[in-house]
């Protein structure tokens, strides 16, 4: 399994969408004792290859957050390298059983099985080509093409590195696991143009099962919540147009609290000026640091999850949202048509008088009775197990 994704998230705080992918994968293979197990990562200088002991070594820091150990020559010479970042890499050199530059693969302690890529990371020809030179079958997870659906909220570059990176994967992956049908849809598209047909899976991403039991806050003033980094695609312009309407209309005691969870991206500068300026404003958080807990108490007291992208792959915090009972408003995508059917709200993206009247109808009901009614009609979720389930026997097909 490649571990390249997680290894470049040490210290960038709280792991996000694809990232919690690759961390259910990484659990998920080593709760298999039977399997025999190794870890590929590609680290400053070339790639690193760890066994099972390896490999729980590094989960096991990666989740306490540290502390990862002293730098060792090579990190130190980097001088580009974060100081955290350098430990990490260091402690993966000092696991390894195997090493090399960037121009070739470590030496393999095995000439068959499968290489598993699900973090959109380390999809070279170094990599992919030199798996493929080992007899060894490639399996790669695709969460989405939007760089090249969507080319105009991507940063500058990132569109063609994307391109390249797909087409390794459409040249010589054996197996394509596809979160959604949506998904899968797009990606054959592209690679039918390509002329690469592989074998796909289609398995919807799991959801921890929680308990119900959350704390809910629904005495304190109704709040909403937004979640995803602060990027274009993810419109958070339209949520900021409509506060300030709100703001405008309605006196202080009633305007319901906007909660924006999310690190700042790419080419929004705009939005971050906007943000910057309503720093301070009482109804307005922006909150960049959460964990996974404390992130799911704040969508369990509030009244909806707001998800106005313009584009997902797969959307996880609409599914958690649902899985807790909260309201979700979103734009009528076909990725959250597929997995969350009628529990939404749909709402246009382009009519803001429509979300400003959805957000008051919602901020006006009793938090407990909106989670009464939303668990009564809530999707059925789809768990980890079913997905691994699925791609088990894809695998074990292609074997």
């Amino acid at each position: 399994m490649d571990i390249t994704r997680l290894v470049s998230r040490v210290g960038r705080g709280p792991l996000t969408g694809v990232d919690r992918v690759e961390l259910a994968y990484l659990n998920w293979c080593l709760s298999g004792d039977e399997a025999q197990l190794f870890c590929l990562a590609r680290i400053t200088g070339g790639y690193v290859l760890l066994d099972r002991a390896g490999a729980v070594a590094f989960r096991t820091r990666l989740l306490e957050g540290g502390p990862w150990g002293r730098r060792d020559l090579r990190a130190k010479l980097s001088l580009k390298l974060a100081k955290i970042r350098g430990a990490a890499e260091s402690e993966l050199r000092r696991h390894a059983i195997s090493r090399s530059g960037r121009r070739s693969l470590p030496a393999m302690p095995f000439t068959d099985g499968v290489y598993l890529n699900t973090g959109h990371s380390n999809l070279s020809q170094v990599t992919l080509s030199g798996m493929k030179d080992l007899g060894i079958k490639i399996v790669t997870l695709v969460h989405d093409m939007i760089p090249l659906d969507w080319p105009k909220f991507q940063r500058d570059g990132t569109v063609q590195t994307f391109e390249r990176k797909m087409e390794q994967v459409a040249e010589n992956s054996d197996l394509i696991i596809a979160n959604s049908a949506d998904t899968c849809g797009r990606v054959e598209h592209y690679f039918s143009d390509w002329g690469r047909h592989p074998n796909y899976v289609v398995s919807l991403l799991g959801v921890d099962q929680v308990s119900h039991k959350n704390k809910r806050l629904g005495k304190n003033r109704p709040y909403f919540v937004t979640v995803g980094t602060i990027e274009p695609r993810k419109n958070h312009a339209l949520l900021l147009d409509i506060w300030s309407e709100l703001e405008a209309e309605m006196s202080p005691s009633e305007l319901p609290n906007l909660h924006i969870v999310g690190r700042r991206g790419w080419k929004n500068e705009e939005l971050f000026k906007r943000l910057d300026d309503l720093r301070g404003a009482p109804w307005l958080r922006e909150q960049n640091d959460l964990d996974d807990v404390s992130l799911r108490t704040l969508l369990a007291g509030s009244h909806g999850l707001l998800y106005p992208s313009f584009a997902e792959g797969f959307g996880l915090p609409s599914i958690e949202a649902a899985q807790l009972g909260v309201t979700v408003i979103c734009g009528d995508l076909a990725i959250h048509r597929e997995v969350l059917g009628d529990y939404p709200v749909y709402a246009g993206l382009q009519d803001r008088y429509l979300w400003k009247k959805i957000i008051l109808e919602q901020a006006e009901q009793r938090q407990k009775d909106l989670v009464h009614a939303n668990m009564a009609k809530k999707p059925r979720v789809p768990t980890w197990s079913e997905h691994f389930d699925a791609v088990n026997t894809a695998v074990t097909k292609l074997l």
